[in-house]
């Protein structure tokens, strides 16, 4: 029967494209609350459509479209992803990014992709698993397993979902497995699988003149600089001051509190990934001459095993290409993101950092806390891992197994309720929240079969 399935998912290559197509021409931007409302309707009428029942249920910022595909089936498969994306308005876009347009050998090496805002984040994913429940339906073969569905509005960040979580607890918990589906194959045609998620904290550092000094209330002429301090340089210095030296790592007492550590499993990944993984070509795609760390299984450990403690920006005073203005400002500001390993919370990070600034010398330093959630994941041995990684081998495919990935999803959220948790499909795109955002035909399509696939896998593997 399964072999049924795929040979009708390999007929409707067709059909598969024309409803990810439809659902870019279809915006769905939170930050501009444009499209939302069009969006969840036209996906849960599809779900009705292909079987299943589609439901909007209005939450806390934006509404979650929670769909059901019961059959009765033994195991329940619940796929959590996203319906929105960001805006689409840079100013190269060499298509108009709301088409959906197909464009052969797009970029003369990337051979045949759907070009538009979204194709690589969500609706590459989210039609992804609608055209694998499609290729069931049309085939005339019951689904093996339940498939829900939890599509959440999450570019603004997940503030919808904890709620809803919560009302629903004692019936999601019957779900035994939750797959994010995303798209990581590299431009190189390796694939990759990530177990587990760091989670996201962002929050801005702000310094104004004030008590401790500094200009109070406006920039002031820089020919004071000598005998008034700049919350500038007072920002920059408390900056410096959380990082180690080298830049390697945190330098925050306590900010790692509750960290779980790596497992025996996850150094067995690390180890495999170091003899697998090319440095230049990794390099390569992410446009850099070198890592930080001296060695690939420095980095790959850093990746795996540590925070990010970014700068994303930092706004003070005057700067322009052309010009100058002597000033000394009265106030900076930086604009953080942190990422959440397992066992770490969001309120000791904060926490971690407020007590950093008073113990260095920088109570004025005040910290806002802008969003903040916790990742989660699975370990190698778990049961639904193996069925996950059983699916790349049926499609002859062998990926890279990393033990964590830096994407901000909430995945603790369903681990909490008893379910175990994997992610990932085949093919390759590009370019989220940018210009030009693709996805390849060729690995979309795999992807489909993947999908069609793991619904097998996971009805009929063993939970442990």
């Amino acid at each position: 029967m399964l072999e049924a399935v795929l040979r009708q998912a390999e007929r409707d290559s067709g059909v598969q494209l024309a409803r990810l197509q439809r659902y870019i021409q279809q915006p769905s931007i939170a930050a501009e609350n444009r499209g939302i409302d069009e969006t969840v309707a036209m996906v849960a009428k599809e779900i009705d459509e292909l079987g299943g029942v589609g439901r909007v249920v209005p939450a806390k910022e934006f509404p979650i479209v929670f769909g059901r595909f019961d059959v009765g089936a033994k195991r329940t498969l619940l796929v959590h992803s996203m319906y929105d994306t960001t805006p689409a308005d840079e100013p190269n876009w060499s298509v108009p990014p709301f088409e959906g347009r197909r464009v052969a050998n797009f970029e003369g090496k990337l051979g045949d992709c759907i070009v538009g805002r979204g194709a690589e984040d969500t609706k590459g994913p989210l039609t992804t698993v609608l055209n694998a429940i499609a290729a069931y339906r049309d085939a005339g073969v019951k689904l093996p397993c339940n498939v829900w569905m939890v599509l959440e509005a999450s570019e603004l960040g997940s503030g919808s979902l904890p709620g809803f979580v919560a009302e629903n607890a004692s019936e999601l918990a019957k779900a035994d497995v939750c797959f994010w589906p995303w798209h990581t194959e590299r431009s190189d045609g390796t694939q990759v699988v990530f177990l587990r998620l760091k989670g996201i904290v962002t929050l801005k550092l702000r310094c104004r003149g004030g008590a401790w000094g500094g200009p109070r209330g406006a920039e002031m002429h820089g020919a004071h600089s000598t005998w008034v301090s700049s919350p500038a340089h007072r920002l920059v210095a408390a900056l410096a001051s959380m990082k180690t030296p080298d830049d390697f790592d945190v330098a925050i007492e306590g900010f790692y509190d509750g960290r779980v550590p790596p497992t025996p499993g996850d150094e067995e990944l690390v180890r495999k990934l170091v003899a697998r993984v090319k440095p230049e070509r990794l390099c390569a795609d992410l446009n850099i001459a070198r890592f930080k760390q001296d060695t690939l299984k420095g980095a790959i450990r850093a990746k795996s095993f540590q925070s990010e403690f970014n700068v994303a920006g930092l706004k003070s005073g005057y700067v322009s290409e052309t010009g100058h203005k002597v000033i000394v400002p009265h106030e900076a500001v930086a604009a953080l993101d942190m990422r959440p390993l397992d066992g770490m919370t969001v309120e000791n990070m904060v926490s971690s950092i407020r007590r950093h600034l008073d113990k260095h010398g920088f109570p004025d330093v005040s910290v806002e806390l802008m969003n903040g959630y916790v990742g989660g994941g699975s370990a190698p041995e778990d049961w639904a891992v193996k069925a996950l990684l059983a699916t790349y081998a049926d499609c002859d495919i062998d990926p890279e197994v990393w033990p964590r990935e830096s994407l901000a999803i909430a995945a603790k959220l369903f681990t909490d309720l008893g379910m175990s948790w994997i992610a990932t499909v085949p093919g390759h795109a590009n370019r989220r929240h940018s210009a030009n955002e693709y996805i390849q035909v060729k690995g979309y399509r795999k992807a489909i079969e993947f999908t069609v696939r793991l619904f097998s896998r996971i009805a009929n593997a063993e939970r442990s």
